[in-house]
């Protein structure tokens, strides 16, 4: 009877309505109501709520802005708006937001698309003729916990009106409006992915109190107004609490989105409970070389913006927030579109460039099929698939004539030769600036852009293709469709197309240099066809859902820091191998959910400059480590026929990669990421048992990110003892106690169970495999392949008192010999019998027990499947 009675008295007494209850904020009052003067009132079609797990977004329609508050009912985001910039980009515009406008009217639907079942608010604006319309469309999607936003521009006047720039979310400080995160902006940290639209080679992390904007900002189109500008998407720490907040782009249609974000303490305000926030946030998208023209009836759509306002951990956010991406794109992968498909591995004949000591553009026949024989012989059995031909093989940019003198027999008898050693044949081509000097340029004016402020920084020895001309892009097609087809390359690199977004004055005034350019990669995917790969180079969002690859950092160089002279803080002009890590890092989470991830080349020898530190093997090996541990394109920067026994092997280790990124649990506390976490779910082989790989690093010099400002770590050259508390993450492994074991030194480091912890030596790596103890013999590791599992192993099988490893093998060589080493785990009341062997060949066959440790050893005689057998009684 408890509910009819409460429900009868419930019935006799005012609604909330009419009370006047006290309130700071919406979410003070009921659902039903709004915080209005202090007090909760009759919402009366002025509140709408969407929620999702974690938050709950209310939009005011008598204000028309949406405030954000957490499960706990405090603010996230306060007072954001969505606005249409007027005008010229390069004149700032004439603002029209939602919240300025007159009638505003809400309808709620529910529908599912891609990214799920959503629950959406459809915000309509009408202004004065010859304003625009404005459209603001919210979505939640509930248990998924993100938002997205859009705005669509409608056009209600014959005449022309421009518009420079939609924002979807803006809140500013000047109207009250803030984003809130944790205590104060000092204690976040701004993980961009790079900057001011056109800087895309350097991904910064920044303290949130920063107040002081780029000078770039002024150098670059788009009038940006955040302290921090963040090319595609950004994600907040809060060191304090570990709050994070997750803002991204998942479209790039028109534009190059860009999330600003500042703290400026005269604009910031306080939450109801004390917190200061962010004075200035906004999403945003300017329309270049030239604004959009809209007359009546015609619409201009913004890129969609992801939101996760309220995620616990900003990795697992920024990885929710790439397969969001893939899901909004439908992105098909690599390895997703073909049975065989893997992360390719490979060389390319660039080798790091001839200042370094590469082959640079200095290649002819001889020298790539000398490199050739080498990679057949020493690394194609190990995993080693592609072989790409680089810049030096034509006469211009432009043409894409194969140069005589050096290829006589010209580019389809190279890849069949290629094809014959059992390797895939790619090829590097810079398709979109030729060279001024080149027939192509001089005998088609017309197909040549004009060049904006930013362009003419570059030069003038190479042109911008107008990638709005219709016959331009049907030469791009017939190009890559002689690349694929005639000359019969698999797979094609292409370099500087970015560049191309710096033209101006296109052949069709109406496209953006976003669209240009996304039309032109179109074109060069249908001239190549789905089953070949397509690498890009930089400007990442532009290439979302169109290649197969990107390399997402600046040109490596064999160098273990950065050349000599340069500022530790020179982040823009770094360049080696921990420089490399750093941005590749900042993008892991785009791997394997976008595309393959490309972190450039690994290098063994050093610079030819003597005033550089050389290189040692521990650092190569180092480099090499975080290659395999992101996932992506393995692929060597040196000369092959200069390779040397332990380069060769290192290599082999890697081989093939397994294709899943780790996870640097420290991403926001150090500058070079000293820890890692690899899940091993899935393997490449068959091999069954879930386990995990955790990787440290001493990097030597560092950044310690959790200071403000930012203090240096010296580098002391000696062993650091790094940690990692494994019962905060989530292991793949069963319960522990677990086994560890480290590759590169083959040491079994005991039982573990809630941290582990281990020197690692200066300028290296350690990998450790963590597995579940069990109480039978079982796998530990071995020095094949890095994961110690995730590739190369079919099977490890208990079956009465019998412990099975099923293997894949390949045979070594006289110049890089290998002695495979297999450890085992023992425990006490098992004594090892008999060691057989069936399959491929085998020699050298040794077997040893130390405490509770079994090592096999053998050297394969040929490459094959082996099937190892421990006897135990």
């Amino acid at each position: 009877m408890r509910f009819p009675v409460t429900a009868f008295l419930a019935a006799l007494l005012p609604s909330c309505s009419a009370c006047e209850t006290p309130c700071a904020q919406d979410t003070d009052c009921s659902a039903e109501d709004i915080c209005s003067s202090g007090s909760c009132e009759d919402a009366a079609g002025r509140r709408f709520d969407l929620v999702a797990r974690g938050s709950t977004l209310i939009y005011r329609n008598d204000l028309g802005t949406i405030s954000i508050f957490g499960e706990d009912g405090r603010w996230i985001l306060r007072g954001a708006t969505a606005v249409a910039v007027l005008g010229e980009t390069s004149e700032g515009g004439r603002p029209l937001s939602i919240s300025g406008t007159g009638a505003r009217t809400v309808s709620h639907t529910e529908e599912t698309d891609a990214l799920g079942a959503a629950e959406r608010l459809v915000v309509s604006a009408e202004s004065s003729d010859p304003l625009p319309r404005l459209t603001w469309t919210l979505s939640s999607y509930g248990d998924q916990g993100f938002y997205t936003a859009r705005l669509a521009i409608e056009g209600t006047s014959p005449e022309p009106v421009s518009i420079a720039k939609a924002v979807t979310l803006r809140a500013d400080g000047k109207f009250g409006a803030g984003l809130f995160v944790g205590q104060h902006p000092a204690t976040h940290r701004i993980l961009e992915n790079g900057s001011y639209g056109v800087l895309d080679h350097v991904v910064q992390i920044l303290p949130g109190d920063t107040q002081e904007s780029s000078p770039i900002g002024g150098l670059v189109p788009g009038g940006f107004e955040g302290a921090s500008v963040s090319n595609w998407n950004h994600a907040l720490k809060d060191l304090e609490t570990g709050a994070s907040w997750i803002a991204g782009t998942l479209t790039v249609d028109a534009s190059t989105p860009v999330m600003n974000l500042s703290f400026d303490p005269a604009l910031a305000s306080a939450s109801p409970d004390g917190r200061i926030g962010f004075s200035y946030f906004s999403a945003e998208g300017a329309y270049l070389p030239e604004p959009k023209r809209l007359i009546a009836g015609a619409r201009v759509e913004s890129e969609t913006t992801y939101l996760h306002p309220a995620e616990r951990d900003p990795l697992v956010g920024l990885e929710r927030y790439a397969d969001a991406i893939k899901r909004s794109l439908s992105i098909r992968l690599w390895r997703e579109r073909g049975n065989g498909n893997r992360v390719p591995n490979g060389w390319n004949s660039w080798s790091g460039s001839g200042g370094t000591g590469g082959y640079g553009t200095d290649i002819d026949e001889d020298i790539i099929l000398a490199n050739l024989e080498v990679m057949a012989r020493e690394l194609r059995d190990f995993g080693m698939d592609w072989f790409q031909v680089d810049d030096g093989y034509q006469y211009e940019y432009g043409d894409w004539v194969w140069r005589e003198d050096r290829f006589p027999h010209g580019p389809r008898w190279l890849s069949d030769r290629i094809r014959e050693r059992g390797l895939r044949p790619g090829l590097w081509i810079a398709a979109f600036t030729p060279h001024a000097t080149s027939t192509t340029s001089r005998s088609h004016p017309d197909w040549i852009a004009g060049r904006s402020d930013l362009g003419n920084i570059l030069g003038t020895e190479f042109d911008f293709l107008d990638l709005t001309h219709p016959e331009v892009l049907e030469w791009l097609r017939e190009l890559f469709a002689r690349i694929r087809h005639e000359w019969g390359f698999d797979w094609a690199k292409v370099d500087f197309s970015y560049w191309s977004v710096l033209g101006n004055d296109f052949h069709d005034p109406t496209k953006t240099r976003e669209e240009a350019y996304r039309g032109a990669m179109r074109a060069v995917r249908e001239g190549l066809g789905d089953d070949a790969f397509l690498l890009a180079v930089s400007a990442l969002g532009l290439h979302y859902g169109l290649v197969d690859s990107d390399r997402i950092t600046l040109d490596s160089a064999p160098i273990w820091d950065w050349q000599p002279g340069t500022a530790s803080t020179a982040r823009l002009n770094q360049q080696g191998l921990k420089p490399t890590v750093r941005t590749a890092a900042r993008r892991y989470y785009l791997h394997d959910r976008v595309w393959v991830t490309h972190p450039d080349l690994i290098f063994f020898r050093s610079g030819l400059d003597p005033t550089w530190p050389r290189l040692s093997l521990s650092e190569s090996q180092a480099f090499a480590t975080y290659v395999a541990m992101s996932g992506g394109i393995v692929k060597l920067g040196d000369r092959l026929v200069d390779l040397e026994p332990e380069h060769v092997n290192t290599i082999r280790k890697l081989l093939p990669i397994h294709g899943k990124a780790a996870r640097p649990l420290d991403l926001f506390e150090r500058e070079f990421p000293e820890r890692w976490h690899l899940p091993v779910t899935e393997t490449l082989d068959g091999y069954d048992e879930r386990y995990d790989l955790v990787t440290l690093f001493n990097w030597g010099f560092n950044f310690d990110l959790t200071t403000n400002p930012y203090s240096e770590m010296p580098d002391e050259n000696e062993s650091k003892t790094l940690s990692v508390d494994l019962a905060g993450l989530e292991l793949a492994a069963a319960p522990g106690p677990y086994l560890a074991y480290e590759f590169w030194t083959g040491r079994f480091l005991g039982e573990v169970s809630d941290r582990l912890e281990l020197s690692v030596p200066a300028h290296s790596a350690r990998v450790v495999a963590i597995r579940s103890k069990s109480s039978v013999p079982q796998f530990l590791g071995w020095n094949r392949q890095i994961t110690m599992g995730g590739a190369c192993l079919e099977a490890a099988e208990w079956n009465s008192g019998r412990l099975t490893l099923v293997a894949k093998v390949a045979k070594p060589t006289e110049l890089a010999p290998l002695t495979y080493d297999v450890a085992f785990h023992v425990p006490e009341g098992f004594e090892l019998g008999r060691v057989s062997y069936s399959g491929a060949a085998v020699d050298a066959l040794e077997s040893t027990r130390e405490g509770p440790v079994v090592r096999v050893s053998f050297v394969p005689l040929e490459t094959g499947r082996l099937a190892i057998t421990l006897e135990f009684e």
